[in-house]
């Protein structure tokens, strides 16, 4: 049993995986069943039992992203904490006010346009590389992973890149 407040919280962090402010069915699927299983694990024991492993750059590509993540983390709690300190009256929350106008010029904001940035030429290598492979085994590549992290990069940077 939880609480309205702490409920809204946990929705907040662990179910909108993409921080859109909404939450879908998957996003609720993945989190009511996140005990019985977990979307990394079941990539990473079927890439197991294939015998398939990542390139190099993939895994860059992966941790760029995953950077870029903590980034938006840490700017939406930023950002979350100065909206419930707007709420109070007087010089308080109008500072948090004036804090919050600032927060597009702050320090986390800095971190998050060079976290996309970086994992943007990282997308864009590893998808060089992909294409030459291809072209080297002459077939097409399985831009699978390549397509689902290029819609979750635009996604970001729609949201939080440079307007």
């Amino acid at each position: 049993m939880l609480t309205a407040l702490v409920r809204k919280q946990e929705l907040r962090e662990k179910v909108d995986v993409d921080f859109d402010g909404r939450i879908s069915f998957l996003e609720y699927l993945l989190y009511q069943y996140r005990a019985h299983c977990n979307p990394m694990d079941f990539m990473d024991r079927a890439m197991k039992a294939q015998g398939m492993r990542d390139d190099e750059d993939m895994v860059r590509c992966r941790t760029a992203i995953e950077e870029v993540n903590e980034a938006i983390r840490a700017y939406e709690a930023e950002k979350t904490r100065l909206e419930e300190l707007s709420k109070q009256p007087g010089v308080k929350g109008l500072g948090a006010k004036h804090t919050l106008t600032m927060l597009v010029a702050s320090p986390l904001a800095e971190n998050l346009q060079v976290a996309l940035v970086k994992a943007e030429g990282a997308l864009r290598v590893a998808q060089r590389e992909m294409m030459a492979k291809a072209k080297k085994a002459g077939g097409k590549p399985s831009g699978g992973d390549m397509f689902w992290m290029q819609a979750e990069f635009d996604v970001k940077k729609a949201r939080y890149g440079k307007a």
